[in-house]
């Protein structure tokens, strides 16, 4: 009896998720997933709308993108770098030949800037790491039928070598918007306007190593609008 009425309750969550979403007309990525400040606003689905992915080769092939199926609080990296409490991350579960797990997603839920290694997290943020073999991808899934403007930004965190990232916005397949960041470059802001979306579909912001996935954490931020 317990479990049918715990059950019961988690479907009714689920479906004030769903509700909720399709009630927005806003969506903005650190906001939504920093909302609570713990694991549940940063999950798959989170604000019924932002999935957490990777891909295995570089193409832009949705059909091909998996989920990163591993939460760690605080994200786990090599032996030398300082993550705190604070600082989770969903991450490949299979570490490459360095010993990382990556690509990963992760965020900064506390209210200063943390220092993993002799580069800095903003408080309050959201980043993305690719592998050297495949794409970080953050999607986010419609929950409405409709036209949307996007805008955001990407950035690099980490300065101290590699040869930058290349971003992108995607519709499906389709590329709305791209971009390269050179090592220690600035941030690149996009923006794409009157985008059609119809319930279910997935708009794609990924980040690509561009040959060399060393010290490639990106910062990202998203804010998805319905037009009136």
């Amino acid at each position: 009896m317990n479990k049918i009425k715990k059950l019961i309750v988690l479907c009714m969550a689920l479906y004030a998720l769903a509700v909720t979403a399709a009630a927005q007309t806003t969506w903005k990525l650190s906001k939504n997933l920093l909302a609570t400040n713990n694991q549940i606003s940063f999950n798959q689905g989170a604000n019924g709308v932002w999935y957490f992915l990777q891909s295995k080769s570089f193409a832009h092939a949705p059909k091909t993108y998996q989920f990163l199926s591993t939460y760690y609080e605080p994200c786990v990296s090599d032996a030398a770098s300082n993550w705190v409490d604070g600082m989770p991350c969903w991450q490949n579960p299979e570490p490459d030949a360095r010993g990382y797990r990556l690509p990963l997603v992760g965020i900064n839920s506390t209210y200063a800037t943390q220092f993993v290694k002799n580069f800095g997290f903003p408080p309050r943020s959201v980043f993305m790491h690719p592998s050297s073999s495949g794409l970080a991808i953050i999607g986010w899934k419609s929950p409405i039928t409709g036209l949307v403007n996007i805008t955001g930004y990407f950035s690099d965190l980490d300065p101290t070598g590699a040869n930058g990232v290349i971003w992108s916005v995607d519709k499906g397949s389709q590329t709305l918007a791209s971009g390269t960041i050179a090592n220690g470059g600035p941030p690149q802001t996009f923006g794409v306007t009157g985008v059609s979306v119809s319930v279910g579909q997935v708009l794609y912001f990924t980040v690509d190593p561009d040959g060399d996935y060393t010290s490639d954490a990106t910062g990202v931020d998203v804010t998805i609008s319905q037009t009136p």
